[in-house]
């Protein structure tokens, strides 16, 4: 049976959803200590880096037609990529439960006296709907998806306007930020979507047109909202979004726009978690374990400070930018492209070392005004070679 093909604008929409998203607004506020100038730089650069792994993730699923973890299997071995898949869905789980509190934190908006003990009722109510929108397909556009797409767009971007006429006020803030540090938090967005860009790529029969545009439409549109956060934050002096967005004027249709959105958005990481553990036990069923994510995630939301996750970032970054590394090596340079091994414990190997590398950097302090992700990747890049050609 052949498999259909997606259209190009089919996939360039699901990265364009996956990009606004109230998380990385959040974390574009994240960057004002640097100012306008430096903070936008650093967006940009650590877009480029991210955005470049990217591409060669999706690129890769694209030209084999396999998923995003039959991918990892070249590198790691068909068992060796559970690892990964368990990773996946342990972060994927993370991001759901950020984007439920997100989602949340904005329905407080319509009640300013709102007492923090519903707050986990908001969060169960939000949950509830992702989980409706789950059951019913998500997948599928649909009207009220295109809508709701729509009206997210020319709300950000009439917000961003909003941001652009009004004059930056000086901040007062308790701590600051290297430029490196805020080049790693901008490379590691698009790095937390490796393990499942393949997954949309991969039905493609265009691989690098395809890629190339995915990978476009997510960096730019992220670059976009860090940008809003980033300069929302100058013009309020503000970070939590629910004072951005109230500040700013944003109205309650415009907030309930926001919602649908978050719950869209929502959807993705919930449907890829059941992805990533169906890889490793084939007997489960992935819209069950989806839904059973965003259980976990309205948990979370509603008992752990969840927007304070810069080292859930850094964590990110220390287990897929090591990864991505070694799968480049293997396809690109020493033309691996299909599943050799159960475990490839030389891939695995070499993946530790990059892990244990970017840990030991991130806890030292070092960092270059490229972050950790880029010299990180180079060393693993040129170690995988290596390592490879001497195992031969």
């Amino acid at each position: 049976m052949q498999t259909k093909k997606s259209s190009n604008l089919a996939i360039a929409l699901i990265w364009f959803t996956a990009a606004i998203s109230m998380a990385e607004i959040l974390t574009g506020t994240w960057f004002a200590p640097l100012g306008w100038q430096q903070g936008l730089i650093a967006i940009v650069v650590g877009h480029f880096i991210g955005g470049s792994m990217f591409f060669c993730a999706g690129y890769i699923g694209a030209k084999t037609q396999k998923s995003a973890m039959q991918t990892v299997q070249i590198s790691f071995g068909e068992k060796g990529s559970a690892l990964f898949s368990l990773l996946n869905a342990m972060q994927l789980m993370g991001w759901t439960a950020v984007m439920i509190y997100m989602g949340a934190e904005v329905i407080s908006i319509l009640n300013q006296t709102a007492d923090a003990s519903i707050f986990p009722f908001l969060t169960l109510g939000l949950g509830i709907l992702i989980i409706l929108w789950l059951l019913l397909g998500f997948t599928k556009l649909g009207i009220f998806k295109s809508l709701s797409l729509v009206t997210m767009f020319l709300l950000m971007l009439w917000l961003s306007i909003q941001v652009a006429n009004k004059p930056f006020i000086t901040m007062d803030v308790a701590q600051n930020i290297k430029f490196g540090t805020a080049v790693e938090i901008a490379a590691v967005m698009p790095l937390s979507w490796l393990p499942v860009v393949s997954d949309h790529t991969k039905n493609s029969e265009t691989p690098f047109k395809t890629t190339a545009l995915s990978t476009l439409t997510y960096t730019a549109t992220s670059c976009w909202m860090y940008a809003l956060g980033l300069g929302a934050a100058l013009v309020t002096g503000k970070s939590e979004i629910s004072q951005i967005l109230s500040l700013a004027g944003v109205s309650v249709i415009g907030v309930l726009i926001v919602i649908a959105s978050t719950m869209i958005n929502t959807a993705l990481p919930a449907y890829s978690t059941g992805m990533s553990l169906n890889n490793i036990f084939p007997q489960l069923k992935v819209t069950p374990i989806s839904v059973l994510t965003v259980i976990v995630g309205i948990i979370l939301a509603s008992t752990l400070p969840v927007t304070e996750y810069e080292h859930f970032l850094f964590f990110i970054g220390s287990v897929f930018a090591p990864m991505i590394a070694v799968l480049i090596a293997d396809f690109f340079v020493l033309k691996q492209h299909d599943v050799k091994k159960s475990v490839d414990s030389v891939g695995l190997g070499v993946w530790f070392v990059g892990f244990v590398l970017y840990r030991f950097l991130m806890e030292k302090g070092w960092e270059t005004d490229l972050g950790l992700t880029f010299p990180v990747i180079i060393i693993t890049f040129i170690l995988a070679i290596l390592v490879r050609k001497i195992a031969k």
